[in-house]
């Protein structure tokens, strides 16, 4: 009787579809606070072709990483695909899913970029992204202010609390847009893939399979066809309110 009332109101992919915690820190457009956006999206999609569903958390990415770690997670996100630190892959798997993504310094000031003033400076970031990012720049952690979410960090930025802000493009431009903040010099310090990443274990690996296997059916270019915009910015760069029009 259980199984026919469950089929009458929801359909058997939904009785039984395999329930999946993913933890993303906020990255718009990707994924926002309110559990939305271009990621969410295809996660939804997914749903719709699999016995999948997710169960969307917001966290940092540093607890995210804990979480996945210790085995109270499915799948977290978002990654710096390939690039990670090596203790991270010794817990973790990435997708073969992939977008390009640029991360940028942002700042009031452009001479601020040069190598040697970046040491001197403050750089904010969102937590458990200092030690990843100063790999990249050359430059010692200590540098490196990091804090809970995207939006205190805009924040500490805007109020000048901070003198840079280390960060994917799209997710720090669209808080400062939203914030009605205009002419922030920006230059990418390199394209780094985003994906997500299961348990590098015989579980882990076996929901791996099964996501990549329903991504390859979905029309990513559709998808995040609103995303290409940033991507293709001159680097470096000023924001204007014409960048969020284009």
């Amino acid at each position: 009787m259980r199984f026919f009332v469950c089929l009458l109101f929801f359909g058997i992919a939904s009785c039984y579809a395999e329930k999946l915690v993913i933890a993303f820190e906020p990255f718009p457009p990707f994924i926002t606070e309110q559990r939305q956006g271009l990621t969410v999206d295809m996660l939804r999609e997914i749903e719709k072709i699999s016995d999948l569903s997710f169960d969307i958390k917001i966290m940092t990415y540093a607890r995210a990483k804990h979480e996945l770690k210790h085995g109270r997670i499915d799948i977290a996100g978002h990654t710096p695909k390939n690039i990670e630190t090596d203790d991270f892959y010794q817990y973790a798997l990435e997708l073969e899913w992939q977008i390009q993504t640029t991360s940028d310094l942002f700042s009031f000031d452009a001479d601020l970029f040069n190598s040697e003033q970046l040491k001197l400076n403050k750089i904010g970031t969102t937590t458990g992204n200092a030690s990843f990012f100063a790999e990249q720049l050359g430059v010692d952690k200590s540098v490196f202010t990091e804090v809970r979410t995207l939006n205190q960090l805009v924040e500490m930025f805007i109020k000048k609390r901070i003198d840079l802000i280390l960060f994917e493009r799209a997710s720090v431009m669209t808080l400062l847009a939203q914030k009605n903040v205009y002419g922030v010099h920006y230059q990418s310090i390199g394209i780094i893939p985003a994906s997500m990443a299961v348990s590098n274990n015989a579980k882990g690996r076996a929901l791996k399979k099964r996501l990549d296997t329903a991504i390859k059916q979905l029309d990513l270019d559709a998808l995040f066809s609103g995303y290409l915009k940033y991507i293709y910015l001159p680097s470096p760069g000023v924001t204007s309110i014409m960048t969020e029009k284009n």
